[in-house]
């Protein structure tokens, strides 16, 4: 029962897609501006692609075997079958060695390209030596192995394996296709040579070589184009990566800037603790929900419980730092919006009791634009400011500061926002008395 939990909670965590995903996805977990990595990448999924090719040419072989009956069959099977595993594992080994060496990659890349082709050849010319049948199954494996070096995306590779193709191809056609090799040549050898060239077999070399080039064209310029696209996809994905870097360095040097101060004086906390108590009871008594209340209270009181946090040396993976990063860039952004509505409560009040009014106006217009929220906020920090001791003033009595928001302030804010902090500043005044 245990063991049979066991498995199903392994399959619940690993679905086909992911394991496919693990197996064959030519992205899966790697940095694609990385030339090395992505190889690296590319040789793994070539190499599970080979261990499946070689589990399909060993049933093939047996399949072959059962059919013609043939000991010879039986022990090249035989054979066959442990080699593929070895050299699966020879070719895993040499991968994972150096994986972060593009040399020994390329080279593992070569060998990966040169061995399927190799063995589409062999299996080829083995199904057709079988029988008759077995033979053009077969040479559907050297076009199948023909694909699988296309998928490494790189016409170099593609350009080069595809001479050997066309050699070896043209070798296999006049030795094993059809054997010319034991025809007799006796008497008059060129009118013989005139005749097999008009022979049904020559064309049909000729039109299996047309075919296999115009397949490796075809493969060759869905190369050319994908190489392309990735090339241009890595370049852009670079340029995105020094624009992020050179963005993360900006919003560093601003938020230093900005938030230079991290160490707030007592008289400052008490100040946006109060702040934060009060915008709180004010945001319950408008009718806010718990939630909403508690998000208020939480953005009141954000630069004392919050620190934007831009280093970036413990997180490698770049999806999870542009994922921090972006985080820390909107939490940076809330601390500031929490320090602006600070400063406009200070200055309105210190511009009003200066005597400013032109000041005090404009500072004012700008509350108008401020959504209700950051006016719950705005006007809860301006009548804790009047309530208490400033370098430019001394502390206002609760009743005082009532009137002079209501006289001088009304105007700014959202009529019944305004009249319901007022209606119930017997409540803020008892918030403030015993904080």
């Amino acid at each position: 029962m245990i063991k049979g939990g066991v498995a199903v909670k392994f399959f619940k965590k690993k679905s086909f897609s992911s394991l496919f995903n693990e197996w064959f996805g030519f992205e899966n977990g790697i940095d694609i501006s990385n030339e090395t990595q992505v190889l690296f990448r590319r040789n793994i999924v070539i190499k599970n692609i080979i261990f499946v090719s070689n589990m399909v040419y060993s049933t093939l072989m047996m399949i072959v075997s059962f059919i013609t009956k043939t000991n010879s069959n039986w022990i090249l099977t035989a054979i066959l079958f442990p080699l593929t595993f070895l050299i699966n594992s020879t070719l895993k080994k040499m991968i994972y060695t150096h994986k972060d060496d593009i040399m020994h990659q390329t080279i593992a890349m070569y060998i990966a390209c040169f061995y399927m082709f190799l063995s589409s050849v062999i299996i080829y010319m083995k199904m057709k030596t079988s029988g008759a049948s077995f033979g053009e199954a077969g040479y559907m494996l050297i076009y199948y192995a023909l694909v699988i070096v296309s998928l490494y995306q790189n016409k170099k590779l593609l350009k080069t394996i595809s001479k050997w193709f066309i050699v070896i191809i043209t070798i296999l056609h006049f030795t094993i296709t059809y054997n010319m090799i034991s025809t007799d040549f006796e008497g008059n050898t060129f009118e013989q040579i005139i005749e097999f060239l008009r022979s049904s077999a020559f064309a049909d070399i000729i039109l299996r070589t047309i075919i296999l080039a115009s397949f490796i064209l075809v493969l060759y310029v869905i190369v050319a184009i994908t190489q392309y696209m990735q090339d241009q996809r890595r370049l852009e994905l670079i340029k995105r990566e020094e624009v992020q870097d050179e963005f993360t360095d900006i919003v560093k040097e601003m938020f230093d800037v900005t938030l230079s101060n991290d160490i707030v004086s007592d008289d400052d906390r008490q100040h946006i603790e109060l702040v934060s108590v009060v915008a709180k009871r004010f945001s319950e008594i408008l009718g806010y929900s718990a939630a909403k209340a508690q998000k208020l209270y939480a953005f009141s009181r954000i630069t004392l419980d919050k620190k934007v946090d831009l280093n970036t040396d413990k997180i490698s993976s770049k999806d999870e730092r542009f994922i921090h990063l972006s985080n820390q860039a909107k939490l940076g952004n809330e601390i500031i919006k929490r320090f602006e509505l600070d400063r406009l409560a200070d200055s309105i009040i210190r511009t009003s009791v200066e005597g400013a009014i032109v000041e005090t106006q404009n500072s004012g217009k700008l509350i108008k634009h401020k959504v209700e929220e950051e006016q719950v906020i705005l006007l809860s920090d301006m009548y804790v400011t009047l309530r208490s001791l400033r370098s430019y003033k001394r502390p206002y009595p609760n009743k005082m500061a009532i009137e002079t928001l209501n006289r001088e302030y009304s105007q700014f804010f959202d009529s019944y926002l305004f009249e319901r902090f007022i209606r119930f500043s017997d409540e803020f005044e008892k918030i403030y008395d015993n904080f």
